[in-house]
């Protein structure tokens, strides 16, 4: 089995400038024209659980978490064909577990 490697002494802030730097990532990969809707599906997952850990990390440091928004405001800034495919699936699910 191999072992991880400690984290060389890191620091919190170094940790929340690389938290950000992924979510400033999969912002532009959201945004980029060539990627199929699937590969944005990803990212947006991936920006999703970067700023649940970054709220995390900063409430645990006592600062203060990012802003919330609703649903509704978020995914007006989505492209619309995603925002109809995040619809759908709402839908589906909302008729599976009923």
């Amino acid at each position: 089995m191999s072992k991880v490697a400690p984290t060389g002494g890191r620091t919190v802030k170094e940790a929340i400038r690389i938290l950000w730097k992924v979510i400033d990532e999969a912002k532009m990969y959201i945004e980029d024209p060539m990627l199929t809707p699937e590969e944005k599906r990803r990212w947006a997952k991936t920006l999703a659980d970067t700023i649940g850990v970054l709220n995390k990390l900063l409430a645990s440091q006592g600062e203060k978490q990012l802003e919330e928004e609703d649903l509704g405001s978020l995914l007006t800034k989505f492209p619309v064909t995603m925002r109809r495919m995040v619809m759908r699936r709402a839908r589906l699910w909302r008729r599976k577990i009923s």
